[in-house]
């Protein structure tokens, strides 16, 4: 009996430490780091009790909005002029293409053709002129090429009416109109390469 106890204690004593290894030293850290269910939720009703910053003045939504809305209308008209330069582009070009089909070939479809685009593009070119001057402002610095765009679009924005009354004109006589197509034709083209180094940089192409 003495014997059998010995060895118990002996078997006792060596498996202790093993279970103590294998519980790791950090368990009962754990336990104690861990809160109890209790405390957990009196934590969470401390922070739902607790009161809410009071946001800074000004940042409300309708404050933000009051703020920012008399600001867009100019932004957004700024930015109005590439946007507009299209139209006068593409139609006075195809009123002087329009134009020499007409000439090539009298009495078809494509002397209409030729003053509705004129017509259309003349005003256009009006408008696309005028946002220009907006999106600049009354600025008249800058270098050679921007100052060669304003003048050259300023001219364009000019003669885009005198273009538009010609073409809505019935008369005989075209050879007005073509003059001014023609020269349009050519000054767009130069207005094109002008304004993409203006906004692509030299030597775009």
């Amino acid at each position: 009996m003495i014997k059998r106890g010995l060895l118990a204690a002996i078997v006792l004593g060596l498996a202790a430490p093993a279970t103590v290894m294998a519980h790791g030293p950090q368990g009962h850290e754990e336990e104690a780091a861990q809160a109890s269910p209790e405390e957990e939720a009196a934590q969470s009703a401390a922070q739902q009790q607790k009161p809410a910053a009071p946001a800074p003045e000004g940042t409300g939504a309708a404050v933000e909005a009051e703020q920012l809305e008399p600001s867009r209308i100019p932004h957004f008209l700024t930015n109005l002029h590439p946007a507009t330069v299209h139209f006068p582009i593409a139609l006075l070009l195809f009123a002087a293409f329009a134009e020499l089909l007409s000439i090539a070939r009298p009495g078809g479809r494509s002397r209409a053709a030729a003053d509705i685009a004129a017509a259309s593009g003349g005003i256009a070119a009006s408008v696309a002129a005028l946002f220009g001057w907006i999106h600049t402002g009354l600025w008249l610095g800058g270098g050679d090429i921007i100052q060669w765009h304003r003048w050259l679009g300023t001219g364009l924005g000019v003669l885009g009416p005198v273009i538009a009354l010609l073409a809505l004109r019935k008369g005989e006589s075209r050879l007005m109109l073509r003059l001014l197509l023609g020269l349009s034709a050519a000054a767009i083209v130069a207005q094109g390469w002008l304004g993409g180094e203006l906004a692509h940089g030299f030597g775009h192409l």
